[in-house]
């Protein structure tokens, strides 16, 4: 049997999430009947809370300013920030490889000298694990930013369209488990659904919970990944280069390119058409990544090209180095999931995003 670590933390919010509380209880009695263990070593509540108003962050908001209630009750607060110090960031990169995400894999490479500078800090370590059929870690936990970028340029791609991402995200959340005093921070890289894991969506969602894990995923679709796409010897039809001996070559029909004559793309950067009818009948599936952001608390992160997905890193490190954290020792120890609910003091239009609760086995044996 499995056992879990229970490290209590948690969170409602005032805005949608991807799942309803209904949905959430529902997922907890799934989990109970899994008979997951507990072990519970402390009692105190870690609530990393995203503050905005109107598309930006608000900072200056003190303990007076939010009230938090643990299943209906108030509860004793203390709140940290950046400016008064808070727990530096342990961060998981989980990158999806499969074969069908090649054309993406060119953009993520790119990345890595983003992470240290902008997400975790001088203070933070990252860790870079690959997954497609086999789940892959390229690079352990550091604050070297060298590392950090060296672990992104080993990112290869694999012969198979397996991309095992609920299996490497509960393989990240056991490594972010055994690291104390940080703020838990796993971000994918990859399709919004998986392809293949032995484990499941509630087994995930359970460990995230219990181990204090936030989830974030920056998404693309591998099906427009490949029509985007082009080779990198060629940027046409954004501008046509200067006339070469080989201009002619691969071509429609042999003559010099155009608008209506372009270059064939290389067999790596071409559509398969017959596994895009495939990929087609996918979308209607359970969308995992959205259900472990909003359980967690984390967000998705979309993108499509290069600049989308540098914008979604940024907006990580924003965030993060932004977030208040709510700290508190539960008055109540009854076992079960605890529903969170946060709101804000003073007047005007806040926005707020954070976990929907967290699970409590009761008093410690």
């Amino acid at each position: 049997m499995r056992e879990v670590r229970a490290v209590p933390t948690a969170i409602r919010v005032h805005v949608k999430i991807g799942m309803t509380l209904a949905s959430i209880l529902a997922l907890g009695f799934s989990i109970a009947a899994q008979d997951v263990r507990f072990d519970v070593r402390s009692r105190l509540v870690l609530v990393p809370v995203t503050v905005t108003t109107k598309g930006h962050g608000v900072d200056g908001l003190e303990a007076a300013d939010f009230e938090l209630l643990d299943n209906g009750r108030a509860q004793k607060i203390v709140v940290d920030t950046i400016a008064t110090g808070v727990a530096p960031i342990a961060l998981v990169i989980a990158v999806q490889s499969s074969g069908i995400s090649e054309p993406v894999l060119e953009k993520v490479r790119k990345i890595g000298s983003m992470i240290q500078p902008l997400v975790t800090g001088e203070r933070g370590c990252a860790a870079v694990v690959s997954f497609d059929e086999r789940i892959n870690w390229l690079q352990e936990c550091t604050g070297d930013p060298d590392l950090i970028a060296q672990g992104f340029q080993r990112l290869s791609a694999g012969e198979h369209k397996e991309a095992r991402m609920l299996d490497a995200a509960q393989a990240a959340i056991v490594k972010l488990r055994g690291r104390p005093s940080v703020r838990r921070i796993l971000l994918l890289i990859s399709e919004s659904r998986d392809r293949g894991s032995e484990t499941d969506l509630s087994g995930v969602a359970l460990a995230a919970q219990s181990s204090g894990v936030t989830v974030y995923a920056a998404t693309y679709s591998a099906l427009k990944a490949g029509f985007l796409s082009k080779s990198q010897h060629d940027d046409f039809p954004r501008a046509i280069k200067p006339k070469t001996p080989n201009d002619n070559i691969g071509t429609v029909d042999g003559d010099p390119p155009s608008m209506y004559n372009p270059k064939i793309a290389s067999q790596e950067h071409r559509v398969d058409v017959l596994g895009a009818i495939g990929e087609l009948s996918r979308w209607g599936k359970t969308n995992d990544v959205e259900k472990l952001t909003g359980i967690t608390g984390g967000a998705m992160l979309p993108f499509a090209k290069q600049k989308g997905l540098e914008e979604a890193i940024a907006k990580l490190g924003g965030e993060l180095h932004t977030q208040y954290v709510l700290s508190f020792v539960p008055e109540s120890t009854d076992p079960g999931f605890h529903t969170i609910n946060i709101r804000i003091g003073r007047r005007g239009d806040f926005r707020i995003r954070a976990r929907p609760g967290y699970w409590s086995a009761g008093e410690a044996r």
